[in-house]
Order: C-alpha cells, then sequence, then structure tokens
C-alpha cells in the first residue's frame, strides 16, 4: 500500500510539474534575490542563459538572479521590490524578521507537493527552521553544525617547522604556532584580520539567541539550573575568556596592529594562521581561496542549534505572483545535479573541467569570471566537489558523509526550533547595537583590554535597555518550551 500511494505521489508531481511547462505558452519568469558580499560573478548572463534553457525544458521555469548584497537586499525589500526566490538566514535578509514582517510564504503544506525537496532535508533541519511549528524557507544542505577550524599555513609549520598535523588544537592552544612564527618572522604577523575580528569565532561560544545583539544561552550551562537562562555574551564565561585571551595575542604582537582600522582581510593576504567555520574536508575549499597549501585542526564544536541551522537557506516570496514554479525551481536547484553544478561552477568546458576521480577543477577563467558563494544557492552537498590545486591536500570525496555522520554525537541546542520575536523591544536592541558598535572592532581585534571595557559596556547596554531585552526574550523561550 505505501509503495502506490509513493507512486501516486509522484505521478501526481510528475504531471503537477509539466503542467508548468504547458498550462502557458512561454516560461514562467521568476526573480530570485542571490547572495553575494561584492558583485555578481562576471559571466553570470551567459551561466543564467544555460540554466534558463534547461529549466525551461524541464519544469517551463526561466529565472533572473538579481545578485545583491546585505544592504542591497535591505534597500529591495523594505521598498517593496518584486522578487519570487531569496537567499535568507540569520545575518543576511534576516530570516527572523522576515517572517514576522509577513515577506516570506509559509511552505509547510506547500511541501507536500515537492517530496523530492522535502526528502533532500534531513528531518532535524526541518525542525530549525520552524517559527511556531511552521515552515517559512529550505534549509540548504551543507555545514549545518558549527564547527570551527583552524587553517594552518603547511609550508611553515610542516616543511620548515617539522611539526606534525594535528586535528585537534584548541583555541588556546594555538599560541605555540603564534610564537613559533614570530621567532623566525620578527617583523610579519601570523595571525592577520580586520576589524570583523577572528573568521567565525563567535559561532560556537554559545547558543545564539540573537548573534546581532550579543545574546544567547551558555553551551556550558547544559545540565544546570542555568541551562535555559538567556545572558548577554559579556556575561558568558567562555566569551569572556576568548575576548581575554585575542588582547594578550594582541599584546605580544601577533596580531596587526592596524586590525581595528582594517575594512577587510582577503584570505590569500592574511597569516599563516587563519580561522573559518567549516567541516573536515573543507580544507580543499580554503586552499583554492588561499591559493597554498594548508591543513585544518578542529577547535570548536560540533553544536547544533537553531542559529547553526539557519546559517543558509532559501525562501518564497509571500508575495510572489508563482509560488508554486518557485518551489519547482528550487526543487531544481537542490536535487539536480547539472543545474546545480552549473549554477555553482559555470559553464563546463569553459569554467571548468571535470577529473577522472568526479571532483571538477576550475579553469583560470572559472576562477576570475565565476566567483560565487555557493552555499548561498542551494545544497551545497548536491553535485561535484572541486579538487584541491595541491597534491598535499587531497579531496575527501566522502566528506559529506562523515560530516553528517559526525553530528551525531554533536552537542544538540537546548531550545532547537525558538524564534524570538524582537518587536517588543526593537527601540532597546537598535540601542544595544549602537553600543556594542561602538566597542566591537577593538574589542574583537584584541586592540582594547577587556577588563577595562566589558564593565563599560555592561553599564551602557544595562542603561539602554539591555535587560529588559533579556527578560523579553526570557519569556518568550519559557512559553516555547512551556515552562
Amino acid at each position: 500500500m505505501k509503495k502506490i500511494l509513493a507512486l501516486a505521489l509522484a505521478l501526481v508531481m510528475m504531471l503537477s510539474l509539466c503542467s508548468f511547462a504547458s498550462a502557458e505558452a512561454e516560461p514562467v519568469k521568476l526573480v530570485w534575490f542571490a547572495y553575494t558580499d561584492s558583485v555578481a560573478p562576471i559571466d553570470w548572463a551567459e551561466v543564467e542563459e544555460a540554466l534558463n534553457a534547461y529549466s525551461a525544458e524541464k519544469i517551463g521555469v526561466t529565472c533572473e538572479f538579481r545578485w545583491m548584497d546585505a544592504d542591497q537586499v535591505a534597500r529591495a525589500t523594505q521598498t517593496g521590490e518584486y522578487f519570487d526566490i531569496a537567499f535568507t538566514c540569520d545575518w543576511w535578509n534576516d530570516y527572523a524578521t522576515n517572517v514576522t514582517a509577513g515577506m516570506f510564504r509559509d511552505l509547510t503544506d506547500d511541501l507536500d507537493n515537492f517530496p523530492a525537496l522535502r526528502d533532500s532535508v534531513v528531518e532535524l533541519a526541518w525542525e530549525g527552521v520552524k517559527v511556531n511549528d511552521r515552515i517559512y524557507a529550505i534549509p540548504h544542505m551543507k555545514d549545518i553544525g558549527y564547527e570551527v577550524f583552524w587553517i594552518l599555513n603547511s609550508d611553515f609549520f610542516l616543511n620548515q617547522m617539522g611539526w606534525e598535523q594535528d586535528s585537534y588544537i584548541t583555541f588556546d592552544g594555538i599560541e605555540k604556532y603564534f610564537e613559533a612564527y614570530k621567532a623566525a618572522n620578527p617583523d610579519d604577523y601570523p595571525f592577520k584580520m580586520s576589524y570583523g575580528g577572528i573568521t567565525s569565532w563567535q559561532n560556537a561560544l554559545a547558543d545564539w539567541i540573537s548573534l546581532e545583539y550579543e545574546i544567547g544561552l551558555d553551551w556550558n550551562a547544559q545540565g544546570t539550573e542555568d541551562e535555559y537562562t538567556i545572558k548577554s555574551a559579556l556575561e558568558i564565561p567562555a566569551w569572556v575568556d576568548r575576548v581575554k585571551k585575542i588582547h594578550e595575542w594582541y599584546q605580544k604582537g601577533y596580531i596587526n596592529p592596524d586590525a581595528a582600522v582594517t575594512e577587510s582581510m582577503p584570505r590569500a593576504q592574511a597569516g599563516v594562521v587563519q580561522s573559518g567555520q567549516g567541516w573536515f574536508g573543507a580544507e580543499t575549499v580554503w586552499a583554492n581561496v588561499i591559493k597554498q597549501p594548508i591543513y585544518i585542526s578542529r577547535y570548536d564544536g560540533p553544536y547544533l542549534s537553531t542559529s547553526s541551522i539557519r546559517g543558509s537557506m532559501t525562501a518564497v516570496s509571500s508575495f510572489s505572483e508563482h509560488p508554486q514554479e518557485a518551489l519547482a525551481l528550487i526543487q531544481l536547484m537542490n536535487t539536480d545535479p547539472w543545474y546545480r553544478e552549473t549554477a555553482r561552477y559555470g559553464i563546463e568546458g569553459k569554467h571548468y573541467t571535470r577529473n577522472d576521480d568526479g571532483t571538477v577543477t576550475k579553469t583560470e577563467l572559472g576562477q576570475t569570471n565565476m566567483k560565487v558563494l555557493a552555499y548561498g544557492q542551494g545544497h551545497y552537498t548536491l553535485g561535484a566537489l572541486e579538487a584541491s590545486p595541491f597534491p598535499e591536500v587531497p579531496t575527501d570525496v566522502d566528506q559529506w558523509t562523515k560530516t553528517m555522520k559526525n553530528y551525531e554525537t554533536a552537542t544538540l541546542s537546548a531550545a532547537m526550533g525558538f524564534t524570538p520575536d524582537l518587536t517588543p523591544v526593537e527601540t532597546e536592541c537598535l540601542a544595544v547595537r549602537q553600543v556594542i558598535e561602538e566597542y566591537r572592532k577593538e574589542l574583537w581585534t584584541g586592540t582594547s583590554d577587556p577588563d577595562v571595557v566589558i564593565p563599560e559596556m555592561l553599564e551602557r547596554m544595562n542603561e539602554v535597555g539591555l535587560q529588559t531585552v533579556i527578560d523579553e526574550l526570557q519569556n518568550q523561550l519559557n512559553t516555547f518550551l512551556g515552562k
């Protein structure tokens, strides 16, 4: 009976998709707000043409991808610019804010008509994106847990120093690597950064209720009476200890002295030690960006939380004139290898070539003209992996199977699925954020003394309503948990 039902559903799905192609003489054209941190890929027009030829034939749908940075997408949504599909997360085109504002369509019932899309996502990820038990976005299958790594220069540490690879180096334990490089290169800095601070350094320090306002649950409090107690990061011991350690490194000359005023620090120009959120297998991705052989060592994680799962998603506009077609295209992006690889790498033979082991290698043109933040397009686990340019950094073709297996032993959030509503405390949140902005560049780069700055920050934040925000969110969490 189950097999008969499954076949019936598959037939309904096939007929529904075919209806998109046959219902209109011309393909339905959609608008997709695509994520970029700079500009659109140079050769995107050609790639979009190939994608549209394929999707028009497959599902009767074409799409105009509009590449936007955070400021551009904020203006577009605020002014009511039309879109059908959009990238969203907790830090770009904010998911919770858009759901509260009614911008994103409730997809819970729609997904029954797209079983391939629903089945392409693990159940825990669906739980993480729910708001009031409803689904408003498709989570991208990628590194959905927080794992944070040291990225280490192989030439210096392995070849020159003769050290062995260590897959697990604590946050404090990395200091001996700084010391070794500084001793050999006294006029250089092993840990270069911009005013954003250490990449991904905060991600696994707390179960973030709101990373923007530095408010969350202390992971180390799990199993205690404070497990569900929301705090400011400035009152979470692990966060404070880490900020103090960064300041020590700055004083010892491991961090570039202009970090607090440096707007950006490309990985290819950063130091012999870097940081990044990823997974065991991500070293090939970083090696391609840094253009040097590297190895990685985990210092945080894995942690699975609402925030980690919502790191990359795709939503459908509440005002879309073609929501079913939009979901059909999202399904194509997340289940069809050809469409996914073309969106990620470009035109085969021009932007990339395929290798015997199933990986792909970007051509020189692909490296310059098809720069995309691929995890923002759809499932990062679908399609071919990019080969490493260095034999010392081989591509593990089984990395995603191992990563998902690794999550089985991850620390799980005590508040999985909780979405705060900041509307009642918008004024206080804005004031708290302004205080954070005044201090964060110098604090996060180690430039300022945490023993001086943190008490000042807490005093000022409390003056403008920090406790009011925390109390409101605590009441909401208690209600969510049924406490």
